[in-house]
């Protein structure tokens, strides 16, 4: 889960160059096929977004995690849940 972060007080224009590397981010990780999903919450609320890694630990989901700009920056922050599909509800 991602959440606000503590430090969410950047300029419009060092918060859209965070914007841009979590983006790109989440476009390596899915490339890599770690990241099965992610997206944007639609309500602005603490939650802000979901990463649906595919990791074996959760050591390995926070290392992945922690790559992202907009968590180094401390703009969004995370907790990780161990979770699981049912039998035939499979990610390719």
């Amino acid at each position: 889960m991602l959440m606000k972060g503590p430090n969410r007080g950047q300029d419009s224009a060092t918060a859209e160059k965070i914007q841009e590397g979590h983006m790109a981010n989440i476009t390596k990780l899915s490339r890599s096929g770690k990241l099965l999903v992610a997206g944007p919450f639609m309500e602005d609320l603490n939650w802000r977004g979901i990463f649906i890694l595919k990791c074996d630990t959760q050591e390995e989901a926070e290392k992945l995690i922690k790559t992202d700009p907009a968590v180094i920056s401390g703009r969004l922050t995370y907790e990780v849940h161990p979770w699981m599909t049912g039998k035939n509800c499979l990610f390719k």
